[in-house]
């Protein structure tokens, strides 16, 4: 009990002190050494290292979790543009719209006909779509919607410029 009031004073008296650098003095560091010499020093909870494991695996699953979730965020945006380009692209152009009128127009031509330049048409369109994939792949079908895009944009202005 002695003992014990001697050390606060002396801790009192450190605290107390101004010339206090925020380091022990010689005295306080044997004191700290035999006190730890004679005292058992505090140890750990038994059960920390498995709490910490646990919490770092919870934190590892939360981020796979957050990773999975990104991705198919990004799936899913993408296959809302691909279904919004495939509703908003036309399935043929302005010229196959208008060809039945003009057939239906003229009279020297008749129905056979119609169908041989119809069916050329579809023909000719199927290859140069397949010349396009074969030639370009992905970066191809890209610049061939980008090249689509303004053939309908010249094309409603060229509608507009007839009216």
């Amino acid at each position: 009990m002695i003992y014990q009031l001697e050390n606060e004073k002396k801790k009192m008296k450190q605290r107390d002190s101004d010339d206090f650098s925020g380091y022990l003095s010689e005295e306080a560091l044997f004191e700290l050494i035999g006190q730890v010499e004679r005292e058992e020093m505090l140890r750990a909870p038994a059960h920390l290292k498995e709490n910490v494991l646990t919490q770092i695996r919870k934190e590892r699953r939360a981020g796979r979790k957050r990773q999975i979730f990104a991705y198919r965020a990004k799936v899913l945006i993408a296959m809302a543009a691909a279904l919004t380009v495939l509703i908003l692209m036309p399935a043929g152009s302005v010229e196959d719209e208008r060809q039945p009128f003009l057939s239906k127009q003229t009279a020297a031509v008749s129905m056979e006909q119609a169908a041989v330049e119809r069916r050329k048409n579809i023909d000719d369109k199927w290859e140069a779509y397949r010349e396009e994939q074969a030639s370009g792949g992905v970066r191809g079908m890209l610049g061939d919607i980008g090249a689509r895009v303004s053939q309908l944009g010249k094309r409603l202005s060229w509608d507009r410029d007839m009216e």
